[in-house]
């Protein structure tokens, strides 16, 4: 993994084989932004990916092993319970051109991976929603 940054732009290169996740908070461990919000492209393998269901308050989750041509990664950088949280989503694209998406858990770059953080010094804060299910950003 490689980045450079310009102002409040960062923009990394994660290699073959490297973990995406891993990546990502390397870079922000090493520049040590507050928040960002993050869009990718690239090609992705070993992926797991999940939907959330309101009602019962979970995930469905799937793990893709084939190289997937990553088309969007969009998310952003907060805080959930006080630790560095990266919450991404993802659309995939498959062989046959159609589409795979979802929240994702975890990934590994198959070819490389593209990412531009836009980061600020707002330290946002995840707390947990007991109506949702999840831990929801809160603003003061």
């Amino acid at each position: 993994m490689k980045y450079v940054k310009e102002g409040n732009l960062i923009f990394v290169v994660i290699d073959k084989g490297e973990d995406l996740f891993e990546s990502l908070y390397e870079v922000q461990k090493r520049d040590g932004f507050l928040g960002a919000q993050v869009s990718g492209i690239g090609a992705l393998k070993n992926v797991e990916i999940g939907f959330f269901h309101c009602s019962e308050k979970s995930y469905d989750r799937t793990h893709i092993e084939n190289e997937k041509e990553l088309l969007a990664l969009n998310g952003n950088f907060t805080f959930n319970d006080g630790k560095p949280f990266f919450h991404l989503h993802t659309v995939l694209g498959n062989e046959d051109y159609t589409t795979t998406g979802g929240h994702l858990f975890s990934a590994e770059v198959a070819v490389t991976c593209e990412v531009y953080l836009q980061v600020h010094n707002m330290k946002i804060e995840r707390k947990p929603n007991a109506e949702i299910g999840l831990n929801l950003c809160e603003l003061c």
